[in-house]
């Protein structure tokens, strides 16, 4: 309905008083940067206001980021804990930890002697029948656990002098970098509760407040970017095959009392309603063309969005 409102503004430029030259109706724009909201949470800062000119990377306003801080700090103590227990497979057991070890070794190996020894006197006791069978059996037993305790300790002695196997190296070292991955994601949430200025623009609204809550995605911040303004406009049918990309044109601009150079820099294929070849040629005139012009002059940048324009079309 907008594009055939247009389109009858445009007809009655082109079919008005003689004297007025033909001309293509539009508006001013500026390039449109939208910061969003990736996360829903709470507005806790805004750092600008609607009508500043910020740089890029300036930051715009901050959603609550405490949820995300606790879970990075979990992570840091986790990552903290499983760097140590990597640096002491890396490093082996300690000599005091081996001097324990072989302690308990010389233990098992005088219980192995004394139990030995205690069987062997029970066993002499039941042949002259001075004890029974299950004081024999008894001591049989402890003499074998004895023996049984030796080599679990010779055992754990000779893993500790051979040093920590590189598999559980490797698997300490993966642990680590796991948990170094989840917290490299962690902090790039975090930055996304802070909503900064992708390019220099000018502020043209922040459509939340201090202390709402916007859903995901929403656009909480909107910049006018770019050097200049350029300007949309409807271009008639009969003047849309004489126009080419890289042309200058004169755009006159409500408000200015002179016009402003503008060079095309695309014009559609397309019309901007009703296919062309579904119309008459009488109703083809009435057809319009969306096109897109740069403005060149310096004094154009003073210019806002949507102040309307009309482009000057009587040098085709």
């Amino acid at each position: 309905m907008i594009h055939r409102k247009l389109a009858c503004v445009v007809i009655i430029a082109l079919t008005g008083c003689s004297r007025t030259p033909p001309q293509a109706l539009g508006t001013l724009e500026w390039d449109r940067v939208n910061g969003r909201a990736l996360v829903s949470e709470v507005i806790t800062d805004v750092f600008v206001r609607e009508g500043e000119v910020v740089d890029a990377g300036r930051p715009l306003l901050k959603l609550d980021d405490r949820k995300i801080r606790a879970e990075i700090g979990s992570i840091k103590a986790e990552l903290q804990q499983a760097e140590w227990a990597l640096k002491e497979r890396v490093a082996g057991p300690r000599p005091q930890t081996i001097a324990e070890e072989q302690a308990r070794v010389e233990s098992a190996q005088a219980d192995v002697v004394n139990t030995r020894q205690v069987f062997e006197r029970r066993k002499d006791l039941y042949i002259r029948k001075h004890v029974s069978k299950e004081d024999l059996d008894q001591a049989r037993k402890d003499y074998l656990s004895a023996q049984a305790r030796l080599k679990e300790r010779n055992e754990a002695l000779s893993e500790l002098l051979a040093g920590t196997r590189i598999e559980r190296v490797e698997q300490r070292r993966a642990q680590v970098v796991a948990l170094q991955s989840k917290l490299a994601q962690l902090n790039l949430k975090l930055a996304d509760h802070t909503i900064t200025a992708a390019r220099r623009g000018l502020v043209d609204s922040l459509p939340f407040k201090l202390g709402d809550k916007p859903p995901v995605n929403a656009v909480v911040a909107t910049l006018l970017s770019g050097e200049k303004p350029w300007a949309r406009v409807y271009i008639p049918e009969p003047f849309r095959s004489r126009m080419t990309p890289g042309q200058t044109y004169r755009i006159r601009v409500d408000g200015q009392e002179s016009p402003y150079s503008a060079r095309l820099r695309t014009i559609s294929a397309d019309a901007s309603f009703t296919p062309y070849y579904a119309l008459s040629e009488k109703d083809r005139s009435r057809l319009v063309y969306v096109a897109e012009l740069d403005l060149l002059d310096e004094q154009s940048t003073r210019l806002t969005a949507g102040t309307p324009v009309q482009l000057l079309l009587e040098a085709l």
